[in-house]
């Protein structure tokens, strides 16, 4: 009987890791994790404590989203195993761990930064909206995929750039290095929304994609991932980067090639499975190239000391 209840216990626990969804915001973390070190390198302490209170507020966000949205996703396919759509995690459970978290965040932010605070509830105040009605701005055509790429680029850079407390920031610096994260979170959001299409149409969510179409929102989300790659570029062009630092944008280009084959596959056909197939491509090389670049930053800050 005690191993059935541990086992039971386990398998609870199992249940609040995948409605947290802590897959699908890597890129979140990345933003974090590059906004605190492009200016200069955090104290070890400040930054995981902020890390973690980071992670609840947007594993929070991604529970409300399952939450508000679980009627759509009973009728995704890909989506209805989640905990709350399949009804592994009732939907009261699901918003009683959200605000828990929430809870959690904002005490180690009061405890740990206070400067920091202003920017979690503003982050939090976006993921919300996001879902919730009566805001629900998922069904707010362009207004979707720009809340999505300043809730995911813009805020977590800035939550990681406050951690160095530097006294002055350099606005037009803090542009070079979050636009393109902006843009790569915006398009992977189209790219999301042209898997949903069918669902979204049928329950009347108005993204972007539904009002406008599969292949102009691939095409649309085609056109940000190619300016994200070539403003680095365009920097050096404008004496804004160095040249030397672009031999780390040759250096990963091998790994956006298989990227670009599945975008060339789901531009001939938009489709939910070739959607998922990019999704998969991209987690697979895309950790590898964040993990390259975020390593070549946090070296040259650390050599710059």
């Amino acid at each position: 009987m005690k191993t059935f209840q541990e086992l039971y216990r386990f398998l609870a626990l199992v249940e609040y890791f995948k409605v947290a969804r802590v897959g699908s915001w890597l890129g979140w973390i990345f933003s974090f994790g590059f906004g605190s070190i492009f200016l200069s390198l955090p104290p070890p302490e400040r930054f995981f404590a902020i890390l973690f209170a980071f992670s609840c507020a947007t594993a929070s966000i991604f529970v409300l989203n399952q939450y508000f949205d679980r009627k759509e996703d009973q009728e995704n396919a890909f989506k209805s195993n989640m905990p709350v759509a399949s009804g592994r995690m009732a939907p009261r459970t699901a918003l009683v761990f959200s605000f828990l978290l929430i809870v959690l965040c904002l005490v180690l932010v009061v405890l740990v930064d206070m400067n920091l605070l202003s920017l979690f509830l503003i982050y939090l105040v976006f993921g919300t909206a996001y879902s919730a009605p009566p805001f629900r701005l998922k069904s707010v055509p362009v207004i979707d995929f720009v809340v999505s790429g300043v809730g995911a680029g813009l805020m977590p850079f800035l939550m990681g750039l406050e951690l160095t407390s530097k006294p002055s920031f350099d606005i037009s610096l803090i542009m070079l290095g979050v636009v393109p994260l902006i843009l790569i979170h915006c398009g992977g959001h189209v790219i999301q929304a042209v898997g949903d299409y069918e669902v979204d149409r049928k329950m009347g969510v108005y993204t972007f994609v539904v009002r406008y179409g599969r292949k102009n929102g691939v095409v649309v989300a085609g056109l940000m991932f190619l300016l994200a790659g070539l403003l680095p570029f365009i920097y050096s062009a404008f004496g804004l980067l160095s040249y030397s630092h672009l031999l780390l944008f040759f250096a990963i280009f091998p790994l956006s090639v298989p990227m670009i084959k599945r975008y060339v596959d789901m531009l001939k056909e938009p489709s939910t499975k070739t959607v998922i197939n990019m999704q998969k491509t991209a987690t697979k090389y895309g950790i590898i190239g964040v993990t390259v670049i975020f390593g070549y930053t946090l070296l040259v800050k650390a050599l710059s000391f």
